[in-house]
């Protein structure tokens, strides 16, 4: 059964494909849509348009910004729905990436600690191959565009005043396999997000 999404939480999904891939990569973010007061379809369109906006600077010439999908809770298993429809947005900043697999780690800030209020996105084929040195450090100057489109997307109105973590909430355990999701809840308000300058890995992110 569906998971029970808490109202006027909205879940949007980030699609990106490069060209030489069989399989798309995606990236998530939350937000409170409490005081903006937007269908799931405007949230689909202003995050894929401000995005897209914010980020192509920085993207590799050979992948695009897809679509941004939407779910925006009302309390029930049964969300309101929202998929973009501008066109796919090329990158425009010609690089030699790095393996999908290896990728910028966006970590989600909030004014509290524990694991329940943080979060983190893999941004892929952002990464320039030559701004990584030997021991996965990436070069400040590496992570120059990539940190001007987060800030310039952060301070976009109804991105940073409105992101919050998701939390999630299951009949079991974490570390058990059987466990189900139960609830999609509104966390704490994100307050900063910030790059890692250590090069971040995910085996699955290899296509096959």
């Amino acid at each position: 059964m569906p998971p029970i999404i808490q109202n006027d939480l909205v879940l949007a999904e980030i699609f990106f494909k490069h060209v030489l891939s069989p399989r798309e990569a995606m990236i998530t973010f939350a937000f409170n849509d409490g005081t903006v007061n937007n269908s799931a379809q405007a949230w689909a369109d202003y995050i894929q348009n401000s995005f897209a906006f914010d980020f192509k600077s920085a993207l590799d010439t050979e992948v695009s910004i897809q679509r941004t999908k939407t779910l925006k809770g009302n309390g029930t298993v049964d969300p309101e729905m929202g998929l973009s429809v501008a066109a796919a947005t090329p990158g425009v900043f010609a690089f030699s990436g790095t393996t999908p697999n290896t990728a910028i780690l966006l970590q989600k800030r909030t004014a509290f600690g524990g694991r329940r209020n943080r979060g983190r996105v893999y941004l892929p084929w952002f990464l320039n191959e030559g701004n990584v040195n030997e021991v996965g450090l990436i070069v400040p100057a590496g992570l120059a565009s990539v940190q001007a489109s987060v800030t310039s997307w952060f301070g976009s109105a109804n991105i940073g005043s409105a992101m919050v973590i998701a939390n999630r909430v299951y009949d079991l355990p974490w570390d058990n396999p059987a466990r189900q999701l139960l609830e999609i809840n509104i966390g704490k308000p994100v307050t900063a997000l910030v790059l890692s300058n250590m090069a971040a890995t995910q085996r699955r992110r290899m296509p096959r």
